[in-house]
């Protein structure tokens, strides 16, 4: 059976977060420059929609404006409706009491109901176009959603790798020190998910660490 390497990352918000948060963000661009990152817009906007509140989010927003177009925001097909959905809730949150009251009849908006899961919908969604209308194409979703990590998503063309085991092979490749890495995102993101999940494509030979960069860090 042949081995096929990746040629588009997908990263969930997790992966995102914690290496921003750790300082780390840069570690996505050891991947060879033909390796496309694509961020749903979904999930772009989840990251960085309060940039001018939170340093990770800034620094998450600043990383794919200055290295576009290599780091693209994909639009997907829930996404118009999915971040209409979280405008709408932080509208929400922001409210006056009145104000409130009046989104929670209109909108049946509720405190304890955020929206939820829409970013790991659109990267469904986008690795299934993605299959759909570019067979070549071998999908790498990096993520730290247990839900997601642990289903058999069964897309064809997907291998599922966590930010924990994504830092394990660069550590193998003595790219990083895994340690001083996991240590500056645990002490800046308590209760991040440590999981370790390579999972290859399906009835398939998939490999990621092929199209990491030869030289050192970006």
């Amino acid at each position: 059976m042949s081995t096929r390497a990746i040629n588009v990352v997908i990263p969930d918000a997790g992966p995102l977060i914690s290496l921003a948060k750790g300082g780390h963000l840069d570690l996505l661009l050891l991947f060879s420059p033909e390796v496309r990152i694509l961020i749903a817009d979904v999930v772009d906007h989840e990251v960085t929609r309060f940039a001018d509140k939170y340093p990770d989010a800034a620094v998450i927003a600043r990383f794919i404006a200055e290295n576009a177009p290599r780091v693209h925001v994909e639009k997907t097909e829930l996404g118009a409706t999915l971040i209409a959905a979280m405008q709408l809730w932080d509208t929400y949150q922001s409210a006056s009491p009145e104000k409130k009251s009046i989104l929670e009849h209109a909108a049946g908006l509720k405190t304890e109901s955020p929206p939820r899961n829409g970013g790991e919908a659109a990267i469904l969604g986008l690795a299934r176009e993605i299959t759909h209308t570019h067979k070549e194409n071998v999908i790498l979703v990096l993520s730290e959603d247990r839900r997601f990590l642990s289903a058999a998503i069964g897309l064809t063309q997907t291998h599922v790798l966590s930010t924990q085991a994504f830092l394990e092979g660069l550590s193998k490749l003595g790219k990083i020190s895994i340690d001083d890495v996991w240590s500056d995102i645990e002490t800046n993101r308590e209760g991040v998910n440590s999981d370790s999940v390579d999972e290859p494509v399906p009835a398939e030979e998939t490999d990621w660490l092929s199209p990491i960069n030869d030289g050192g860090r970006p």
